[in-house]
């Protein structure tokens, strides 16, 4: 019997790579779709990969011919974000975050879903940020795009739903990618302090709502999205938190 098959958006590096590892681990045959060039990624020989920038529009026309077919499972993991130093970004920076976060991604995960036969079965799981619980200065843009990628996946799966297809959201809270581990490791080095003094300092002062110590690793969140795949169509419409929030949260 042949693999079913999975597609990562977003798979060169960080969250997106590890996703698209760990699938091919279990068997999964793996197509990561990422701007960097394949020899700048984090994959390794086990995942096919196709460089495709997810904030040009001819990306909706060409990524769905080369993927030839809806695949079994459908993984969003791409992400951008503005330049937090700009207090007010221009028209065209505002666009840029909302159509790679947002608006890209839902064209394009419709599309796909549309071309879907209907007798296949079809698993879309979309990566969110906590952000979108946030409005602070620096973040807001980015929050609002997350909050409209959220917005629109609730759409795809209302659109769907009856179509042999599930669409649901893994919201995840502050992760231990390399850059900020790095960055941790630096300035706890610098103050005297051991890393996980400072992850947990670090996480209480930015993230004060949260009731977690330390970073969420991205085995974790693949182990989410593998049981919100395992959950088959009662998923649908589904929002799985893995943010650390707290207990007593209504939201």
């Amino acid at each position: 019997m042949e693999p079913k098959r999975a597609l990562v958006l977003g798979a060169s590096q960080g969250l997106g790579a590890h996703i698209a590892v760990r699938l091919a681990e279990d068997g999964w045959s793996v197509t990561g779709v990422g701007r960097r060039p394949r020899q700048v990624t984090a994959l390794d020989g086990s995942v096919e990969y196709l460089q495709a920038d997810l904030s040009q529009a001819e990306t909706l026309v060409e990524l769905p011919k080369l993927v030839a077919g809806c695949p079994d499972l459908i993984v969003h993991s791409a992400v951008t974000y503005h330049d937090f130093g700009v207090s007010v970004p221009t028209l065209d920076e505002l666009e840029q975050v909302f159509r790679v976060n947002a608006l890209l991604p839902y064209r394009l995960l419709h599309q796909l879903l549309s071309d879907k036969p209907g007798d296949r079965f079809c698993s879309c799981v979309v990566l969110n940020s906590d952000a979108i619980f946030h409005a602070r200065r620096l973040s807001g843009i980015y929050a609002a795009s997350k909050a409209a990628l959220r917005v629109l996946t609730t759409m795809l799966a209302d659109t769907f739903r009856a179509d042999n297809a599930s669409v649901s959201t893994l919201l995840l809270g502050p992760l231990a990618d390399a850059k900020k581990t790095a960055d941790l490791q630096r300035i706890a080095t610098k103050r005297g302090m051991s890393p996980e003094e400072l992850t947990k300092a670090f996480l209480r002062r930015s993230n004060p709502d949260l009731v977690i110590d330390e970073l969420i690793d991205f085995e974790s969140c693949y182990l989410s999205l593998r049981h919100l795949v395992e959950l088959g169509a009662v998923a649908n419409g589904s929002l799985y938190r893995l943010d650390g929030g707290s207990a007593g949260s209504l939201i």
